[in-house]
């Protein structure tokens, strides 16, 4: 029977290897003839083909050059128009403060100018320019004269007139005491205000740096960025110093005395930007314009937003976007203008708006890619057209290829299906003979071992019993008779009384060890159990190890194998137990022709003795992936393979061992058991990194739906 069983799985094994290789050459061969009858079925189309394929290339080219003139005609006019708003916004705030440089010339000219002169002067320009929010004249009052000229001053129609500075919430409150002030004594604006007639302005945290500037270099200077108290409104500062006729050129703190005074010019920063935009069309450019002289968060003045034509100073959109700069600007630095404001430096970013560089920008290189392309694709239907006819009867011809190979696949297919069904009778068949042989034979070893392991007990007693018999004689008759004496000596009495109990002990473990092979055997053939049932896998795992046992401990030129177990809190499982001990044994036995294979390469030649630079071990981890789902990782420190053994692993008599030592069975067999229980069983391995098998089956089998997958770790690791 056996020899009939061998003789036919060879003739099996040749069948499929035929099969294979007949297989392999008609799909190399049809591979090929489609490849040729594709090419030569379309070989008519080729003038088609690169007459569409040059005339789309040539318009592409065509509008691609004239798209690039477009380009660099926008990028010269748009730095044009940037040009030209620097200028304009520099003209502006030039002319702004020549009013400034007229009127310290005003004071110089003149012995004294008066409260009433002040006006006339200034009013006009006011009037003419709406950027100047007002313009005051500062006297720079020591603390020994405060009062004196306090005095002097409520003198001139000022009954209430003080030198005052306000608080951060704008109340005025009586200027602290200081060595000098800054008061405004000439005020003219659009809107008149006589309470700012005596605010110290050196007092103004934001004013006082560039005050302070002016007064000790003697030149005009700026502040920063600062917010109108009447309309709040974004603000600059400016101050000029009009030094006394024929002072000094000491301009420092002990020369202050040689000043008549400073004009402050207060400017909206609003006014002066819109006035420069008159007279300029900034269709779709934005632009910002920042402070250069002033820290990070105070640097942004205002920005300018084309699509709603107004100047916007809120700073929470200081940021601007620079995503649209296409070809416009290579990098920002590119669209960056720098100019001078007193002694500050601002900076204007000038940006595309939305739409700037549009397909209205690009008419022309569309207008010439259309008509190419409807010139080229004309030409290509007409080609097409004149050789439909003949496509067509290709086509029939391929189509009639196509359902002959079909139905060669389908052979095919079916030659396929017979041979697994073969396969799949040929084992279960086999595994049920091996079934009933090991649970014959734990049968029948089982009964006398209960019989020796029963008798044992009994013996162990009598045993006892005599030796203290024998103990209790020694101790009643001190001295035996010489023939006694003689007889002890002879069977070495102190030995034998010793050494019996060890000798019951050995051979009732050895008993119970016969006994727990057996339970081991009949746990894994489970040949009681033919219908699923819910099993303890722990179970399972130790009755295959125990089986394995003799393969695991350290022989002759083999260390022995380590396993760890790392089992999990796991339920009882529903399966067919018998069936998924052999997935556990053909896994667990490939691992160990592996790192027995392993172990070779580290045993010198004409040795037994290993050299312990490799230890072989084996993993084996349980885990509850989710509610329904176990998994069984079992993993190994060996070789680890290759993704092309991996692809081929699971696919019947596919083996790396050699010839007559693996017949590529245990694997396949083991997936088609994991797959009958609505699981999975995968491998992950690399080159040198060990390989880990993924046993996941469910906790109870589903009729309709499989339990859902669970993505596995990078791979099996060894610290």
């Amino acid at each position: 029977m056996d020899r009939a069983i061998k003789e036919f799985h060879k003739s099996l094994n040749e069948l499929h290897s035929d099969s294979r290789r007949l297989g392999n050459m008609n799909v190399a061969g049809n591979w090929f003839n489609s490849l040729t009858e594709s090419l030569l079925s379309h070989r008519r189309y080729i003038p088609a083909a690169l007459t569409l394929c040059t005339g789309t290339s040539l318009s592409l080219a065509a509008a691609a050059v004239v798209w690039h003139g477009e380009n660099q005609r926008l990028q010269a006019q748009f730095h044009q128009q940037a040009d030209r708003l620097s200028v304009a916004l520099q003209q502006s705030i030039n002319k702004n403060l020549e009013f400034l440089y007229s009127l310290e010339g005003f004071y110089r000219a003149s012995t004294e100018v008066t409260r009433e002169d002040f006006k006339q002067f200034v009013q006009p320009a006011l009037a003419r320019n709406a950027a100047i929010h007002s313009v005051n004249w500062i006297r720079r009052v020591p603390a020994a004269q405060k009062a004196a000229y306090e005095a002097a001053i409520r003198a001139e129609d000022f009954p209430a007139f003080q030198i005052y500075e306000r608080t951060p919430d704008k109340k005025q409150v009586k200027a602290k005491v200081r060595s000098e002030y800054f008061p405004i004594i000439y005020r003219e604006a659009l809107e008149e205000d006589n309470k700012v007639i005596g605010f110290d302005v050196a007092s103004s945290p934001d004013r006082k740096a560039a005050l302070e500037k002016s007064v000790n270099t003697g030149k005009i200077a700026a502040s920063a960025r600062i917010r109108l108290v009447s309309n709040n409104q974004p603000g600059l500062q400016v101050f000029l110093p009009v030094p006394r006729r024929s002072t000094s050129a000491d301009n420092s703190v002990n020369g202050r005395q040689n000043f008549m005074g400073v004009i402050a010019g207060l400017f909206q920063i609003t006014n002066m930007v819109d006035f420069s935009l008159e007279s300029l069309n900034l269709d779709k450019i934005n632009f910002y314009l920042y402070d250069n002289s002033a820290t990070e968060k105070e640097r942004f003045l205002v920005r300018y937003d084309s699509q709603a034509k107004q100047l916007i100073d809120n700073p929470k959109h200081e940021k601007p976007e620079l995503t649209n700069l296409g070809q416009i600007c290579q990098i920002s630095s590119d669209c960056t203008r720098l100019f001078n404001v007193a002694d500050r430096q601002w900076r204007l970013l000038v940006l595309p708006g939305k739409g700037y560089n549009g397909m209205r920008t690009h008419q022309g290189s569309l207008a010439i890619c259309a008509i190419g392309l409807l010139m080229t694709g004309s030409l290509t239907i007409y080609l097409l057209m004149s050789l439909e006819r003949t496509a067509k009867v290709e086509q029939q011809v391929y189509d009639r290829t196509i359902q002959l190979k079909q139905r060669t696949a389908e052979l095919e297919t079916a030659l396929k299906n017979l041979q697994e069904a073969q396969f799949k009778l040929i084992q279960t068949e086999k595994m049920s003979s091996l079934g009933q042989l090991v649970a014959g034979v734990a049968h029948e070893i089982n009964n006398p071992v209960n019989f020796i392991s029963g008798n044992l007990i009994h013996t162990g007693a009598y045993t006892r019993n005599l030796l203290e018999l024998v103990e209790i004689y020694q101790q009643q008759y001190p001295n035996p008779t010489a023939e006694v004496q003689a007889k002890l000596q002879e069977i070495d009495w102190e030995f034998i009384s010793e050494d019996l109990p060890k000798i019951l002990k050995s051979m009732n473990m050895g008993a119970e060890r016969i006994r727990q092979i057996v339970l081991s055997l009949r746990n894994f053939s489970r040949l009681d159990e033919a219908e699923m049932k819910c099993v303890d896998i722990h179970q399972g795992i130790d009755s295959t190890l125990m089986i394995l046992d003799i393969r695991l401990k350290p022989q002759s030129g083999f260390p022995g194998i380590q396993v760890i177990k790392e089992y999990g809190d796991l339920p009882l499982v529903e399966c067919w137990a018998g069936q998924l001990n052999q997935v556990f044994m053909n896994v667990l036995s490939n691992a160990i022709d592996v790192l027995y294979e392993e172990t070779s390469k580290f045993l010198p030649n004409g040795k037994t003795s290993y050299d312990s630079a490799f230890l072989p071990k084996i993993r084996i981890r349980t885990e509850l992936l989710s509610s329904n789902c176990v998994c069984v990782r079992i993993a190994d420190n060996g070789t680890g393979m290759t993704e092309n053994v991996k692809k081929r692993l699971f696919d019947p008599f596919f083996t790396t061992k050699p010839v007559g030592k693996g017949t590529g069975l245990g694997l396949s067999i083991g997936y088609q058991i994991v797959d009958k229980h609505q699981g999975s069983l995968r491998c992950l391995s690399a080159p040198g990194e060990g390989t880990e098998f993924w046993i996941e089956v469910p906790v109870r089998q589903q009729s309709k739906q499989s339990v859902s997958k669970v993505s596995p770790a990078v791979g099996a690791s060894w610290n």
